[in-house]
Formats: structure tokens, C-alpha cells, sequence
């Protein structure tokens, strides 16, 4: 099964890289095989190629010769794979194989970016609702399977360090305080920590507090007057904004609101502002600064698109299949 068949013009884009997929993965991924022929390298080889492919299971098996069949292998890969939890701790021991020792030697500081990725699931829960979280309509559905990761940067280069399943009902806060101690646990050294709007509440800067990190979050803007909207007068500057929470009363934060020129570009000549609640920054540091400091957070974004490039497709339901796969895709990215 380590060649595509003749009759499939599509290849593995580098043998170099997915020699090294199959061997990180091989050494972390814990599969108890029993009352199979399958191996656990004809496993790996099958769901490298369904990721670099963006094909299912089912369909990389069709494509790659003497492979079993994709029901054959998905029930063997079920039965093999531990718990969600130790699958999540597998993928982690992943991404940590994957670091450079350097990174590990707490010379350096470096950045941190945390956020969310939620894929869109169409169907009931496979075991517990809490598998399903809930959000904005995106794909026809507004429910989701959450993932939250942790990223690093070091020489230009963005690597994912952490990942975690995200249940129904979970605390930001939470997730936040787990992925920091992740971070911390491998010795890297944060800087700064740089967080999607989703995470800005009291809670959530309270751990950051805790921790006495620095740290940039967009404030979201809500509603056509009022809230955050105040701040938006004259220029950019520095300022404090108090949020007010039925759940967790108020909370004043340092802010830096900015006001940013279009100057003619995609045909507009307008402004648009945008508001930071910041800690730990430097005072000589300018709005248009800070602007400029969180847009180049890592291309978060796009990095996200990336690792969907490169992730298996699957209508399973079975959290832990989907759980492997989107950190199979992460391993990849790295």
C-alpha cells in the first residue's frame, strides 16, 4: 500500500514530507491493533494521503493499491485509537516532536496567538451532547465541532504547539488557563499572548492577569450606538474601557482605539475604527502600532485555511476520527 495506483495521475506532492509525517506520527499515535492484518504504517500511509488529498478514507483506500477497504479500515483505526483524551494527548506529544530543541531551551521569549476553529457538523451527537457546540450559521448549520490551539512564531514560520477539543458549555477562561499551561510545560517562554475577539471577557483576562502576560484582544463591537462605540471620537488613542456583564459585573481594561484611513483602496475613501483591550505593553508604543502589532499576528487566519487544505474529509461522526484528523492536518502544516 506505499504507491498510488497506476490509473491516478495524483501523487504525494513530497515523499520527503510524508516520510516524515509517518514517522512522527508513528512513534506518538498509540494504535492497538487486534485480529487484523492491517498494520499500523498501512493506517498512517492511508490517512497521510486522505489529508494531503483533502479525500476521504474511504476514497484514499480506492486510490492506493492492496489497501483494505475504507469501512474495513475506519472500523480497525476506531477500534485501535485510545479515548478523545488520549488521542488529544497523542496529537500534543506530535506537535512537541515536531519543535526545534532550540525552542525548548527557554533562551528565547516568544509570541503566543490562541484561537478557535470550528468545522460545521450536519447530524446528532455520536455519544454526548456535549460534543456539539453551537455558533453563528456558517455552511447551512450552527452546530460545530470546536478545536482551540496554541501557536508559536519563530523565524517567520508559524507552528501550531497545542491543540484541544472544545465541549459544549466550556469556559473561555478555561480553555485559555489550559493552553498557557500547555505553552508553559514544554519551557517555552511567552512574550506576548495575541487573542480572537471571541476570548475578550473578564474571565479570560483575569487568567491572563494571573499569569502576568502581555497581551492584545479585540474588543467586539456590538450594536449600532453605545458599548465600545463611545470610544470611536476624534483620533487614535490610548484609553480604558469598563465592560458591564450581567454575569460578571464590571471590569476596566486598558484600551487602544485606532482609526484607520481606506485612502482610496478596493474604491473606498472611508475610516474604520477599531478598539484593543491591551496589558503589559510598551508606553512608547502608538495606536497605529498596536494596529499594526495585531494584524501581524501570525496570519491566523490564513494558517487555518491552510491546515483545511490539508485536512481528510469525513461524514463520520465519531468525535475522535474528526479530532484525529484536524490535528493529522495540523501535523502537516507544522
Amino acid at each position: 500500500m506505499s504507491k498510488p495506483t497506476n490509473k491516478i495521475t495524483r501523487a504525494i506532492r513530497s515523499e520527503q514530507v510524508l516520510n516524515a509525517f509517518v514517522q512522527v506520527v508513528r512513534r506518538n499515535l498509540p494504535l492497538e491493533l487486534k485480529n487484523t492484518r492491517i498494520t499500523a504504517e498501512e493506517i498512517i500511509y492511508a490517512l497521510a494521503y486522505a489529508n494531503v488529498h483533502r479525500l476521504s478514507i474511504a476514497s484514499a483506500c480506492q486510490e492506493l493499491r492492496d489497501a483494505p477497504s475504507g469501512n474495513r479500515l475506519r472500523e480497525v483505526l476506531v477500534e485501535a485509537l485510545p479515548d478523545r483524551s488520549g488521542t488529544q494527548r497523542a496529537l500534543n506529544r506530535t506537535f512537541r516532536q515536531q519543535l526545534h530543541p532550540s525552542l525548548l531551551k527557554g533562551i528565547r521569549d516568544y509570541n503566543i496567538a490562541i484561537d478557535l476553529t470550528l468545522i460545521p457538523y450536519h447530524g446528532q451527537p455520536y455519544e454526548d451532547k456535549k460534543e456539539i457546540v453551537r455558533g453563528a450559521p456558517k455552511s447551512g448549520t450552527t452546530h460545530f465541532h470546536g478545536y482551540a490551539t496554541v501557536s508559536i512564531v519563530r523565524d517567520n514560520r508559524r507552528y501550531v504547539v497545542a491543540l484541544r477539543f472544545i465541549e459544549y458549555g466550556e469556559e473561555m477562561a478555561e480553555i485559555v488557563r489550559w493552553l498557557i499551561k500547555r505553552v508553559k510545560s514544554l519551557k517555552i517562554r511567552i512574550r506576548r499572548a495575541f487573542l480572537d475577539k471571541g476570548f475578550c471577557s473578564k474571565p479570560v483576562f483575569k487568567v491572563l492577569s494571573q499569569h502576568k502576560l502581555s497581551y492584545v484582544i479585540p474588543i467586539p463591537v456590538r450594536g449600532k450606538s453605545g458599548g465600545v462605540r463611545n470610544l470611536f471620537q476624534d483620533k487614535s488613542r490610548k484609553t480604558t474601557y469598563t465592560f458591564h456583564s450581567p454575569k460578571y459585573g464590571a471590569y476596566t481594561v486598558q484600551a487602544v482605539v485606532v482609526k484607520r484611513y481606506s485612502k482610496g483602496r478596493y474604491g473606498r475613501h472611508t475610516s474604520k475604527w477599531f478598539a484593543y483591550a491591551v496589558a503589559g505593553l510598551p508606553a512608547s508604543l502608538l495606536p497605529a502600532q498596536v494596529f499594526e502589532l495585531y494584524r501581524q499576528r501570525f496570519g491566523i487566519e490564513s494558517s487555518y485555511r491552510q491546515m483545511n487544505q490539508v485536512r481528510a474529509r469525513t461524514s463520520t461522526r465519531n468525535p475522535v476520527i474528526r479530532l484525529l484528523l484536524v490535528g493529522l492536518a495540523f501535523v502537516l502544516f507544522n
